[in-house]
């Protein structure tokens, strides 16, 4: 640190018999900002980055059984027998359906009935608070206000075929 003295005559003038000089300290360096700006922490691709529909996944061939016995026999000696659960009983992921979310949020848009469906609990909740709530401090205009918005997004889950109107909470592509 560095002292520096505001005052640069040091001789007593009448009026400043009681004064004392001033000294500011001021650091060597600028302080480091408090946070690093995105373009250095984040590193982005080069060229055009794919969509998630347009990534083709080639599928991965198991290891052999033999050799994975041959190479980890104490696992499978922990793990025991393997059993196969057949196809009728496994569980699939319940698919939503676009024209049931679409027709939620066309009639019922104002009260987030729409994204609740589609797994979006806090956006749907919110949009039924501000309807229910918001409706009732405002004399109905924030109702009105919801189901607009909610009708415009109904609309943009019945037409939209690519994006995020066209996913669910999970990511998972709308049936229908």
């Amino acid at each position: 640190m560095t002292d520096t003295i505001d005052r640069t005559d040091l001789g007593l003038d009448d009026d400043d018999v009681g004064e004392r000089p001033v000294v500011t300290r001021r650091p060597l360096h600028a302080p480091p900002p408090p946070f690093q700006p995105l373009s250095s922490t984040v590193r982005y691709p080069q060229g055009p980055v794919a969509d998630v529909e347009d990534v083709v996944t080639e599928p991965v061939a198991p290891a052999p059984r033999r050799l994975a016995r041959v190479l980890a026999p104490w696992a499978w000696a922990r793990l025991g027998p393997v059993t196969r659960v057949p196809a009728a009983l496994r569980v699939r992921p319940w698919t939503r359906s676009r024209v049931v979310a679409g027709l939620l949020g066309v009639f019922l848009g104002g009260l987030g009935l729409h994204r609740l469906y589609l797994g979006y609990w806090r956006r749907g909740l919110t949009m039924l608070a501000v309807t229910v709530v918001g409706g009732f401090l405002t004399l109905g205009i924030a109702a009105v206000v919801m189901g607009v918005w909610g009708f415009a997004e109904g609309l943009l889950v019945l037409t939209v075929r690519r994006g995020r109107f066209a996913h669910d909470a999970r990511g998972r592509p709308l049936r229908g």
